[in-house]
């Protein structure tokens, strides 16, 4: 890749700025769902916790007690704000029965490999209390500027093709997600014993895209009206 290619590759990518503004946005948005849907709510699991700082701000935002799970943990491990986070998958959650009443599934559900989706939703159907709820994000695959590579089509591409179009990209990770949509999603947590109450379609705002693209992200807001960045949704457990 030349120098030039490198400079325009970039200019896909978040700066810190723009990162935390979009997690701010994220983590606002899905808590105000969290508040709505579970408003008793006291205790949440955040699936895909990372390092923390998204567990940390839906304790802000919730002021309820949270716990974080990511299977890149190598062992017990705190948020910065002092949240427990734990090594763990969504398909063998170490929790007992009736544990939570909200479950974080926030750009998750895509890593999740394909064998392993119903058992995950079966899992988090089990750990819920009664009146509790799923509420989570998944980004869409064919938005023009797929999410994960910051590739144009990425997501139209069969998995093989993908990883070969992945050397392109200018992230530094290695290709980890699958194409899903709504109705997978619909369809994996029916089979885990959970429904979709609730889908809507979600798009950041302008501040969290790189400055350099603004524009064009701005001229795409119409058509982004029914063609989303992402969804977010509500799945609450079958009678």
């Amino acid at each position: 890749m030349s120098a030039s290619e490198h400079q325009g590759s970039h200019a896909l990518l978040q700066s810190d700025e723009e990162w935390d503004a979009r997690n701010k946005v994220l983590s606002e948005t899905l808590t105000t769902l969290v508040r709505r849907e579970v408003p008793t709510a006291s205790r949440g699991l955040d699936i895909g916790c990372q390092n923390g700082w998204t567990t940390d701000r839906y304790a802000q935002l919730t002021g309820f007690d949270w716990v974080g799970i990511d299977p890149a943990l190598k062992g017990e491990e705190r948020s910065p704000d002092g949240i427990d986070l734990r090594p763990g998958t969504a398909d063998e959650l170490a929790f007992p029965d009736d544990t939570f009443d909200v479950v974080m599934l926030a750009n998750v559900y895509e890593h999740i490999f394909p064998q392993y989706r119903v058992a995950s939703f079966a899992e988090m159907r089990r750990v819920l209390r009664p009146g509790g709820a799923v509420v989570g994000q998944i980004p869409n695959p064919y938005f023009p500027i797929e999410s994960h590579s910051r590739l144009p089509f990425m997501g139209w591409l069969p998995i093989r093709a993908q990883k070969v179009y992945w050397k392109l990209a200018p992230v530094s990770w290695e290709h980890d997600f699958f194409v899903v949509t709504p109705r997978h999603l619909r369809r994996d947590a029916e089979a885990g014993g959970l429904e979709a109450t609730m889908v809507r379609k979600f798009n950041y705002p302008p501040e969290v895209i790189p400055e350099r693209v603004r524009g064009i992200y701005k001229m795409l807001q119409a058509p982004m009206r029914l063609w989303p960045w992402a969804w977010q949704f509500v799945l609450r457990p079958r009678p």
